[in-house]
Formats: structure tokens, sequence, C-alpha cells
């Protein structure tokens, strides 16, 4: 098990449940010395507002990990992070937000307002658009941390030369800008799921790793959590570890801090 986790939400989003104070009294009850909190972040004008805080809860989301940190400086590390998608229309806004927390986290689930998300079924072009957004995200440096990178299989029947493709490029990109690329420890939560010809677990996919071992890039573990008890869930780590991953050399971080900048 990891010893730190920067990807966990809050109930602000709508579809994470607990109080702030719980994620972190379960954290130190299972080992863990260093934790971030990444809700999703919120946009302008309520652009794409469901799944996310509101631009007003903002302050009150930075307000009460704050005290948290002061509560329990002695026990455990907290930092203050968001998970972002990137939309080029924001990106002014969100270099604001990056200098407004500690750490920023690129989960590219969809592609903006009446667009749709990459867990449905698509074509590859839609996988091209995927790795574009990333890729751009990635060299413009606005995350550090490129959460379950694989998600475009989601919605996919079959790895195509596209998804090859697009696998390369994110790599090479997390590698020449030096972004951690997160084994998502969420997606087995769904169980085995008939994609095409293949009966597998959505993500993380083996193929994309396959690839991620060809590069020089830094890979962490993500609990993605929603609730407390993820904090407690040693079962998706063994299940990544030994149906998806196993044998793959992927230089994973045994330790990591983030500087507080607020």
């Amino acid at each position: 098990m990891q010893s730190f986790n920067y990807h966990a939400h809050t109930k602000r989003c709508g579809h994470a449940i607990g109080e702030d104070e719980e994620y972190v009294v379960e954290a130190i009850r299972n080992g863990y010395r260093k934790i971030g909190v990444s809700d999703h972040i919120p946009y302008p004008n309520g652009y794409l507002e469901t799944d996310r805080m509101h631009e007003d809860e903002f302050e009150e989301y930075v307000e009460s990990i704050q005290r948290l940190q002061q509560k329990y400086a002695k026990d455990i590390e907290i930092r203050i992070g968001l998970e972002f998608e990137y939309y080029p229309d924001f990106e002014e806004y969100l270099w604001d937000m990056k200098n407004r927390v500690d750490y920023l986290i690129l989960g590219q689930h969809d592609r903006g307002l009446f667009a749709p998300d990459f867990y449905k079924n698509y074509r590859d072009k839609d996988t091209e658009l995927y790795g574009k957004l990333v890729v751009e995200a990635i060299e413009k440096g606005l995350p550090d941390i490129l959460a379950h990178p694989d998600l475009f299989m989601y919605g996919k029947e079959e790895w195509t030369a596209t998804c090859e493709k697009v696998a390369h490029d994110i790599c090479k990109a997390a590698q020449d800008h030096q972004v951690l690329l997160e084994v998502n420890l969420n997606g087995v939560k769904y169980g085995k799921c008939k994609r095409g010809k293949e009966t597998r677990y959505l993500y993380p996919y083996r193929h994309f790793w396959e690839i991620a071992a060809q590069y020089d890039v830094r890979v962490i573990y993500g609990l993605d959590a929603h609730f407390p008890q993820k904090y407690s869930d040693q079962k998706c780590y063994d299940i990544v570890n030994q149906e998806v991953i196993y044998d793959l050399p992927l230089t994973f971080v045994e330790d990591l801090s983030f500087d507080k900048k607020i």
C-alpha cells in the first residue's frame, strides 16, 4: 500500500459522501502519512456545474481543509488540490486556480458543454481529441498529476492503432514535462465488464501501462476516494497489481510531497 494519496473528493461534488474530517481520520487510521484533497474544480458561471462544487463553495472548501491541516498537523500532512478538465477557453481561469491551491490533477472526463463524455461508446476521432486535450494541458504546464490517463478505454470496444498512438503521445508528454501518471484504483469497483471481444476492468487498462513502461515516467497510485472508507481498501491495490499491471517495470514513486502554497 502506498503511504500517500492525492486523489480524493468531498461531498461538494455531489457524487461523493462523508465529511471532510472523516476522510482524514480514515487516512490516519490506515497508515497514510500524506494526503491531498482534490475535489472537482468549479468553472465560472456554473459551466458544467453537475458533478462538481459550485464557485461559491470554493473558499469554504479551502477553509475546511486548512482547519484540518491545523487540527491534524502532528498526525498527517494534508495538501489542498483540485481535479480539472482542460478546456482551452478556460485556460486563463485554470492558471488562476492553479495559484490558489497546492497542486492540480488533470482528469479529462469530457470534452465540454453538450459534448459526449469519454465514458460513452465512441470512435477513434474522440480518442484523438482526448489525447490532444491531455497533451496540450501537459505541455502548457497545468497539471502536476494526470489521473486515470487510460480513461478513454472505458467506452472503447477495442484497442486500436489510434489508441496506441494516443498512449505514446500522452506518455511522451508526461515524460518530457515530468508529470506524474496515476494508476487509478477506482475503476476496478465496476468489476470486469464486456467490451467488444474482451471481458476486462474498464480501467486501468493494461495495454496503456505496457506503453507507459517504455518511457521514463514516474507513476503513483490514486485512490480516487469518494467515501472515507476507501482509505481502508487494500483489495483495490491487490486487484490492480495482480491482474492488470503485474510484471510491468513501472517506476513507482516511493514518497511524494507538494509545497504548501496556501
